[in-house]
């Protein structure tokens, strides 16, 4: 049962000061700082002894704004401002070695060893702030919530904003800017909002799509997941309160909450989506007109865009994305906002997350430097995220400088990563009181995986006359190394960095290289043409670091033949031609080599996949959409970047469809598994068919012979491929580097002869017709309506048909 709380004083105070602030009981709200003018030496000391030097600071750089002539950049009259990357390289040598390591592989970014846990506390003095990350979090899972509406309505679309993870808000001049890191979150949550309601969306109608709880655990450890709902939960409560009018005006205890206030404000007014290019954005932001407005911003330079080059010329590339913070403040830059049309109401930034380290110095950087010494946010920073400070780079390079770096590097050496606690945890004995609330120093091994604000302890009730009260959340646990839950593990302190490409192909550049390798006007390229191909894409390679993904896609080649070739090169120089024909090759006394091993363990390649295969392979994928694997398919199968997916992990049906595939069709595991963004060289999927595909293709056909047939040795490991020379016009090797290649072929006929003869019986299914096609794949026809299924795993998965007969997918 939750405690009633009457007139909780207590000494909590903003995040990032060092002294607790104490206020009356009959307060009024507390008034912003005012300027220092006339203040004697006396009364800037008793304003420190008070409330600390920082707070001099502010009052004093918030004077400086209002005097300034509003342009919004500290003046560098006679100081010279270094490079951006040269500032860039010292920010790198900061951050990649000691005190910070890596977790996750760097997928969790770079932190400290330990980590400073902070738990819930009442946020006295910081109600705008605490209003303002919670809203943020109920936008950010509406937004989640409008993603998954979108995706039943449609399930062949795409999830762009699969990979967000934030949203942040502003209060300014008594309005709401809310920013997530994608785009098209925003533009799925209006479209959907405009879908439902018929008209341009409130806020609170955005507000009331909700993840399902199946995308809450998704992804999550099920302590995790219980955290979250809890906490959004508590939210939801709390903005009920709001709505009704019940919270934000300095009720039972609170002081004065700006953000909630600007809520009430204009309840029935739409959100409004503009660009950060918008023209309007200054009126937006100080016009009197538009106070009370909540607004969503966008970024057009992350949209998408064609593709000017290359094999997919014409088609989307990959959306882009921008730390929400960083959106905001590049919306203070674009509008032209000085500090003097923003010091005269409270300015605060918060969102889900706390920032990162790249996020924290900007923000830090536009408090302190730029004069908005009025600006709050969550001081307790995250993780260092290398993007980050390189998106500060490209977007906000008029903060690039070596006050940058200052922040950062007092952020890696003077303290160190803060993490949250859970919503019900209360901090142990030996917690100390530091920035406002208790926190305690924990192995970085324990640290949350997820950087969100440090919820309030408080919470909200109603009672039968929906009467709010403000109470006390209950902590239910105190937190303890020995029961506390899995992190995100034990950080490595080695900073081996990936190489990142640093340049790409011009197109003419990119138009000599397809000449080279291909030929050009039906006729082939020559044996030294692609030589010269091979020197050219060597040197982009190691002096500009271009990838081997980007120069493949410009000779219409996968990058881990080209690295094959590249690395040979480089190695032992150019290979020579050697003639094919057996009366003009040079004869050795040496004796033939033979296969050694057993006959089960030798392994035949296969055919190439063609268009059936791949029908076949993404209507089951699409017939199993419900598991996560499969979503994850469909985003990399549609050009969004991401690592390879785990075929371990693979629904046991679609390791099914593919054993059948190899055992009947005799198609290429290389190839299965690079068009199923596995890997590229197929070892991984070939152990999970021989390990869960086989075992369940036999579950299928009824038949248990199937998991130890003869067909099982296909999947050991390949022996290596013979190779010779570059010669585009020789009979054997014109194709020796393009996909496809002869010797290829071959090893297809070897793989037909080892599964011939085994031909299991497909069931038969009531009110359909059983059809074999030309690969053996079943297909039923039903009885009453002529519409074409396939059955996987026990169920029914319609097709459409072509009049060709080639068979695409629909209805899903």
């Amino acid at each position: 049962m939750r405690q009633r709380q009457t007139d909780h004083r207590g000494h909590e105070r903003r995040e990032g000061r060092d002294e607790p602030r104490h206020r009356s009981a009959a307060r009024s709200p507390s008034p912003l700082p005012r300027t220092a003018e006339g203040m004697t030496p006396a009364g800037v000391r008793a304003m420190a002894d008070a409330a600390g030097n920082g707070a001099v600071s502010r009052v004093l750089s918030v004077q400086r704004a209002g005097e300034g002539s509003g342009s919004g950049k500290r003046s560098r009259k006679g100081a010279s401002r270094r490079d951006d990357k040269a500032v860039l390289k010292d920010i790198k040598t900061e951050v990649d070695g000691p005190p910070l390591v890596n977790y996750g592989a760097r997928r969790q970014g770079r932190a400290h060893e330990e980590f400073w846990m902070r738990f819930p506390r009442f946020k006295d003095g910081e109600e705008a702030e605490e209003t303002l990350h919670e809203t943020s979090a109920l936008l950010f899972d509406s937004m989640k919530g409008a993603q998954e509406r979108a995706k039943q309505e449609d399930p062949d679309r795409d999830a762009e904003d699969a990979n967000n993870r934030e949203v942040q808000g502003m209060l300014i001049n008594d309005r709401l800017l809310f920013a997530s890191n994608f785009n098209s979150s925003v533009d799925t949550l209006v479209s959907q909002g405009r879908q439902v309601y018929g008209k341009e969306p409130t806020l609170q109608e955005l507000l009331a799509f909700q993840q399902s709880d199946s995308g809450h655990r998704r992804g999550m450890h099920p302590h995790e997941a219980a955290n979250l709902q809890r906490k959004l939960a508590s939210y939801r409560r709390k903005n009920a309160a709001i709505v009704s009018g019940q919270r934000g005006a300095g009720e039972q205890g609170r002081g004065e909450d700006a953000t909630a206030l600007t809520l009430r404000a204009q309840l029935n007014a739409p959100v409004t989506v503009v660009d950060i290019e918008d023209k309007k954005l200054n009126s937006y932001i100080t016009s009197p007109k538009y106070s009370g407005r909540v607004f969503l911003l966008r970024f057009a330079a992350l949209d998408p865009r064609a593709k000017k080059q290359g094999k997919y010329i014409g088609q989307p590339t990959q959306e882009e994305s921008l730390h929400a913070e960083q959106k905001l403040l590049l919306a203070l830059s674009r509008a032209g906002i000085s500090p003097g049309q923003a010091v005269t109401r409270p300015l605060a930034i918060m969102g889900k997350y706390r920032p990162c380290m790249g996020c924290a110095a900007a923000l830090m950087y536009y408090r302190n430097e730029m004069g908005f010494g009025n600006l709050r946010f969550d001081e307790n920073y995250g993780h260092y995220f290398q993007g980050a400070v390189g998106s500060v780079s490209d977007h906000l390079k008029h903060i690039m400088d070596d006050d940058y770096l200052k922040y950062i590097r007092q952020m890696v050496h003077n303290d160190i990563t803060s993490t949250p606690a859970m919503a019900h945890e209360a901090a142990p004995a030996q917690a100390v009181h530091r920035n406002g609330g208790p926190s305690l120093r924990v192995p970085g091994r324990l640290a949350s995986r997820h950087a969100d604000v440090t919820p309030s302890a408080s919470d909200a009730e109603f009672d039968e006359a929906n009467t709010y009260t403000r109470v006390s959340r209950p902590l239910e646990k105190t937190w303890s190394e020995e029961t506390a839950p899995a992190g995100i593990g034990k950080g490595k302190a080695t900073h081996t960095a990936p190489r990142r490409r640093t340049d790409e192909l011009t197109e003419a550049q990119a138009q000599q290289l397809y000449v080279l390798w291909n030929g050009r006007n039906g006729v082939h390229a020559t044996n030294e043409d692609r030589r010269q191909a091979i020197e050219l894409m060597s040197r982009y390679r190691t002096t500009a670091m271009m990838t081997l993904k980007h120069l493949g896609k410009a000779i219409d080649l996968s990058e881990g033949k080209l690295g094959l070739y590249l690395t040979e090169y480089e190695e032992k120089g150019h290979k020579t031609h050697m003639p094919q024909r057996s009366n003009k090759a040079p004869k050795s006394d040496a004796p033939k080599s033979r296969k050694k091993g057993a006959v089960d363990k030798q392994f035949p390649k296969g055919i190439p996949l063609d268009r059936a295969a791949k029908d076949t392979i993404k209507a089951t994928i699409r017939g199993l959409s419900g598991y996560d694997w499969c979503a994850d398919w469909e985003r990399l199968h549609a050009g969004r970047s991401g690592s390879d997916l785990n075929p371990i992990k693979a629904p046991l049906d679609l390791l099914a469809t593919l054993a059948r595939l190899r055992r009947d069709g005799h198609y290429s595991v290389p190839e299965m598994s690079a068009y199923l963004h596995t890997g590229s060289n197929g070892d991984n999927l070939r152990k999970a068919i021989r390990r869960k595909g086989l075992d369940r293709l036999a579950e299928l056909e009824g038949d248990s012979a199937a998991a130890s047939s003869p067909q099982a040795d296909q999947y050991a490991a390949p022996s290596p491929a013979q190779t010779d020379h570059y010669q585009a016009g020789s009979s054997s090797q014109a194709d020796y580097y393009a996909p496809g290649s002869s010797s290829q072929a071959g090893y297809g006929g070897e793989s037909s002869a080892a599964g011939a003869g085994y031909a299991p019986q497909a069931p038969e299914v009531p009110g359909f017709t059983l059809h074999l096609d030309t690969l053996g794949q079943a297909i039923y026809i039903e009885d009453d309506t002529g519409h074409h299924y396939i059955r996987v795993g026990g169920r029914m998965v319609r097709f459409q048909t072509t009049a060709d007969e080639d068979v695409q997918m629909g209805g899903f």
